[in-house]
């Protein structure tokens, strides 16, 4: 890894921990089940790259062959910048990816993103806190 990255993913970590202060400001743990984690895998169909949070769209293809659309949140776009994450680098080129979540409390197809996993081994780790 070059010295590059790892600057980078030092400023992550940095960013996600900060973010963890805001945590109460916005409801996370009313929102998501921060004591559970479920990993999709899928193709991101649709990133909107707003504030308060970033937002995107993961096909993932179910048991019978449909695909069920999961509504991700993540980190704000400020902290996705800081931190060196654009939103082609989310979008995934159309690969399929593989994402950790914290899953919502109300809809099984809502949950805050805290991993992305690209097929080519790339990580953007979201949310390092639990």
């Amino acid at each position: 890894m070059s010295k590059k990255r790892l600057a980078h993913a030092a400023v992550a970590i940095s960013l996600l921990a900060a973010a963890s202060a805001a945590e109460a400001h916005h409801g996370l743990t009313q929102q998501f089940d921060v004591d559970k984690q479920v990993t999709l895998q899928g193709v991101v169909s649709k990133v909107d790259w707003i504030n308060p949070h970033i937002y995107f769209v993961l096909d993932v293809k179910g048991a019978t062959g449909a695909t069920d659309k999961y509504l991700l949140e993540t980190v704000p776009v400020a902290f996705a910048r800081k931190a060196g994450i654009t939103k082609a680098m989310l979008e995934g080129g159309g690969k399929p990816v593989e994402v950790i979540i914290f899953p919502g409390r109300k809809d099984a197809h809502h949950g805050f993103a805290r991993q992305v996993k690209f097929s080519d081994g790339r990580l953007l780790q979201l949310r390092g806190d639990r």
